[in-house]
């Protein structure tokens, strides 16, 4: 027959393992909510025209698969990168990026709301708006110009 000090032994051995358990899988929760919250994009700057690429200026062609993207839902026939700047974004932090003299982007992510974009251009806010988190597809938010021309600024996910 058992004594009483095996069934004791016992218990502690359980409660023991139960704390070990519960120790790791915390553990590994933290580390996987710290890395999984965080949100890796590129913010590009692209300029659409029917022109084609401006002597002197240091742009390149957007990648093909934006720019069947692009040729989808916009009408012009070419589309620049004019610059890209890559961000990670975690909940509670804010980002400012600024994309060229005129063209800056306002990032705030929150655990219950998402992404609040907020787009400037020459100064003035052109959007502001939310956006899930994590961010799965690109979001594209856009600009007139001179010229029949117009000016983009896509969110891009990355690779974690």
């Amino acid at each position: 027959a058992p004594t009483f000090s095996q069934p004791m032994q016992m218990v502690q051995r359980l409660a023991f393992l139960l704390f070990a358990a519960s120790f790791v899988h915390l553990h590994a929760q933290n580390n996987n909510d710290s890395k999984g919250d965080e949100q890796k994009f590129a913010a590009i700057l692209v300029w659409g025209t029917d022109g084609e690429k401006p002597e002197g200026k240091k742009l390149k062609d957007v990648d093909p698969a934006l720019k069947e993207k692009f040729k989808k839902i916009f009408k012009w026939e070419n589309y620049f990168e004019v610059s890209r700047t890559n961000a990670t974004v975690r909940p509670g932090q804010s980002k400012h990026l600024k994309l060229s003299k005129k063209c800056e982007v306002k990032l705030h992510q929150t655990e219950k709301e998402g992404l609040a974009v907020e787009l400037i251009g020459e100064g003035k806010t052109v959007y502001s708006g939310k956006s899930s988190m994590p961010l799965k597809d690109i979001l594209i938010m856009a600009g007139d110009d001179i010229n029949a021309t117009a000016w983009f600024v896509v969110l891009k996910p990355e690779e974690k």
